[in-house]
């Protein structure tokens, strides 16, 4: 089993649709990804997550596609092992 990690995802582009948090958050479970959130910041969206580095590299991908409401520009994750 692989080790659990923690991703920051930081995404950039036409990412404030409403809908795009919940969407992050059925697909991050369907991951069976843990600790899942999404802040919207200045320049974007943030998702932080935690589970198995492949589940969580699948997540940043799924995100940086998105649902048709939204448009990424760019995608950026950068994980650490959990203590």
């Amino acid at each position: 089993m692989s080790e659990k990690m923690s991703a920051r995802i930081h995404l950039t582009g036409h990412v404030q649709s409403a809908d795009f948090p919940n969407w992050i958050a059925r697909h991050a479970h369907k991951l069976g990804l843990d600790h899942v959130t999404t802040q919207h910041v200045p320049d974007g969206l943030e998702v932080r997550a935690q589970g198995p580095e492949e589940m969580l590299q699948a997540l940043a991908l799924g995100v940086s596609l998105g649902p048709e409401s939204v448009l990424v520009d760019t995608m950026d994750i950068t994980t650490v092992a959990c203590a």
